[in-house]
Parts: structure tokens; sequence; C-alpha cells
């Protein structure tokens, strides 16, 4: 005889309330977890080891999906939110003198890649740091 599945269900979903007030896609899991023990324990009445058991192994699989599916995800947001290129390259801007460029409301130091004067139009190629890399267009 194993808990009651209304314990592990109860259980799962006090979990899943406490991430709303304490985020960080923990204790989603252990909801989850607990919510699938609920509804083995409901459906097939194991012993207490065998629902333990799929506890951890329902646990393990949610945390070790997350990562497989939301670690790309994070890593893709990282690289291009608050970067100082970050949807500038392919740009025209203006060239305002042999060092700066306006791209936008922004101007930014510019090192052109060709001769290009002030008032030119300029195309972005790419970022180094703060600097713009850019070509004339024409």
């Amino acid at each position: 005889m194993s808990l009651p599945w209304s314990v592990w269900v109860v259980a799962g979903l006090l979990m899943m309330a406490a991430e709303m007030l304490l985020p960080g896609a923990f204790l989603i899991w252990v909801g989850a977890a607990a919510l699938g023990t609920g509804l083995l324990v409901l459906l097939l009445d194991p012993s207490l080891p065998v629902a333990l058991l799929a506890f951890v192994l329902l646990l393990g699989l949610g945390i070790g999906l997350s990562l497989v599916w939301l670690r790309p995800r994070a890593a893709a947001r990282r690289s291009t939110v608050n970067a100082p290129g970050s949807g500038l390259v392919g740009r025209a801007g203006v060239m305002l003198a042999a060092d700066r460029v306006r791209v936008g409301d922004s101007d930014w130091p510019a090192r052109p890649l060709e001769g290009a004067a002030p008032g030119s139009t300029v195309r972005v190629v790419a970022v180094e740091g703060l600097t713009l890399l850019v070509r004339p267009e024409g």
C-alpha cells in the first residue's frame, strides 16, 4: 500500500502553486512528478517503494527534458539580448564623420571598410565591440 493518490495530487498542486511564488523552474517539475505519481497510484495502487521510484523517475525525466528544451533557447536569447550589435548588422546608416555613423536614432563609432565620405549612406556589415564596420552603399 502506498500513500493515497490524493496526497500525491495535493502535494503536486502545492508545488506547482509554490512555483508561482518562488519562480525558478524547478518546483514545477517536482509538482508534475507528484501529479504523475498520484495518477499512477490511482490507476495501479503500487507499493510505496514503487511509487517513490516512479516519482524519482518522473522528476528526472521532467528535469532532463526541460534542460534539453530550455537550455538552447536560453543560450540563443543571451547571445542577442542587450548585445551592442543586436539587430544592427544589415541596417543602413549615414556617415557623420570619418569615425561616426548614425543608424536609426543612435550615433555609433564606426570603421569604414572602404572609403565613405561624411553624409554618404553606408550599410553595417559587422560589429566589433561597440564599433560598427560599415561599407558604402551603391
